[in-house]
């Protein structure tokens, strides 16, 4: 029995287990995610059957998550794994301001290790564990067991050359070469709206783009495409999926590139024998992988169920609710930002109950006429969900439940839900000096920006 062994679950999922030890990776492996918008493509898992698998393998068990999206990090399990798993368990998880995700699996009763960036965590003598925290409450992690290292980039958006360079940096002192590299493939959140096909091929053309960067950067000897399996599945959203990459697709284009010929597909329970498998070795499963998953691709996608509409007082109460919380985190910071024009109100139209609103720091909620030109269109479930939870923006974001009005209106969009990110992310009156802090530089971030374009204009 080989003790090196990486086995894949399902999306963004896969274990690593040696002789003593198992390291399980960010397990979503049943239901929908995302406030009823995402849904897996291989429903063959469950964590019943997870759960059942780690405590066959009777060894000690450790559980990363790279993040707090539910694609990541999924409550159901963590809640299934409390009632059902008898052994000890220990979460691994990045250090935080906001410690949500560390006090969440201590009050249900688990030990955690929080990660301090760039500094290897040790699960026994011969497997260890080290996270990089990344933009926007993201990380990523290198896995070194046996002798053979995996890094683990999920979401990460590493969109140049200089960005990879800054990864390969930070694990330079870690490995002398990167074995087996695993990245997204897909695309994962809203790319225009439904007429915007050309927004949408150009995200998947982007992300293959990514994908050649970094083989570029860390020549893997091995690269695993995964945390896309998934489909956009609700009638809001399902025409996201036209032009998604695809395993096929991938495949093609990686034979045309001896720069990609490394590339490898997984299916659920395929495995990798770390030291011992090779790019060659792994051909045909991941040829039977690309089939596999070609096969779901090809079966009509089961659209997730609408939720009941809510009233208009319902939808006007939470953006009231949110206008005040938010004001209150950020002691009134919200308003001085719109009155200087660095934050708009945002028109948001909702169809199925004729009610077209204004939300504003300023002035708090203010019904519409239902012509008026709006930045953002959506049911009232979206709505009250978007203003009603502290990550209601970046889900609503990701699960693309909604359509964008003309130009730069999604600019307007993100940059009204900035206190609500800042919210979400642990800064707010807690943690005064880190919020000030976090202004200031991006403050004279943007500052740059509009320096280096002046500059350009400048010059021609």
């Amino acid at each position: 029995m080989n003790h090196n062994l990486l086995t894949f679950v399902n999306h963004a999922c896969f274990h690593i287990a040696n002789e003593h030890t198992v390291l399980l990776a960010d397990p979503w492996v049943e239901g929908a995610v995302f406030n009823n918008g995402w849904s897996l493509l291989d429903s063959s898992t469950s964590n019943t059957a997870l759960i059942a698998e780690l405590a066959a393998q009777k060894r000690n068990t450790f559980i990363w998550f790279s993040h707090e999206h539910p694609d990541h990090f999924s409550v159901p399990f963590v809640k299934r794994l409390k009632r059902d798993f008898a052994g000890k368990v220990t979460m691994l998880f990045q250090q935080t301001k906001d410690k949500r995700v560390v006090n969440f699996l201590r009050a249900n009763g688990f030990d955690v290790i929080e990660c301090a960036p760039g500094i290897p965590v040790a699960l026994d003598g011969d497997m260890r564990i080290t996270v990089f925290p990344h933009a926007d409450g993201d990380s990523y992690c290198l896995i070194s067991s046996g002798g053979r290292h995996v890094l683990n980039i999920n979401d990460c958006a590493l969109t140049s050359a200089a960005q990879c360079e800054l990864v390969k940096d930070s694990i330079a002192l870690l490995c002398e070469r990167v074995d087996v590299l695993m990245t997204q493939f897909g695309y994962a959140n809203w790319v225009g709206n439904p007429f915007q096909a050309d927004l949408r091929c150009a995200a998947a053309a982007e992300k293959l783009h990514r994908i050649k960067l970094q083989i570029a950067a860390f020549a893997p000897r091995i690269t695993v495409p995964f945390a896309s399996f998934v489909s956009f599945a609700h009638i809001d959203n399902c025409y996201m999926n036209d032009h998604q990459n695809t395993p096929q697709r991938l495949a093609h284009w990686a034979r045309l590139s001896r720069a990609t010929d490394s590339l490898r597909f997984l299916q659920p329970r395929d495995t990798i024998a770390l030291g011992v498998d090779t790019a060659e070795s792994l051909a045909w499963a991941s040829d039977a992988a690309v089939e596999h998953w070609e096969r779901l691709l090809g079966v009509p996608c089961e659209l997730l169920p609408s939720e009941p509409p809510a009233t208009p007082a319902q939808v006007r109460a939470a953006a009231e609710k949110y206008r005040k919380g938010a004001n209150a985190n950020l002691l009134g910071l919200p308003c001085l930002l719109e009155l200087a024009g660095l934050i708009q109100p945002l028109t948001i139209r909702i169809p199925d109950i004729a009610l077209t609103i204004r939300g504003s720091y300023l002035r708090g909620c203010t019904q519409l006429h239902d012509d008026e030109l709006a930045d953002i269109s959506m049911t009232s479930p979206s709505a009250v969900f978007l203003f009603a939870n502290e990550y209601g923006f970046n889900t609503t974001h990701v699960n693309a439940r909604f359509r964008a009005g003309g130009s730069g209106a999604l600019q307007r969009f993100s940059r009204f839900f900035m206190p609500q990110n800042l919210g979400r992310q642990g800064y707010g009156v807690q943690h005064p000096l880190a919020t000030l802090r976090y202004l200031l530089s991006n403050l004279m971030a943007r500052l740059g920006r509009r320096l280096a374009a002046m500059q350009r204009r400048l010059a021609k």
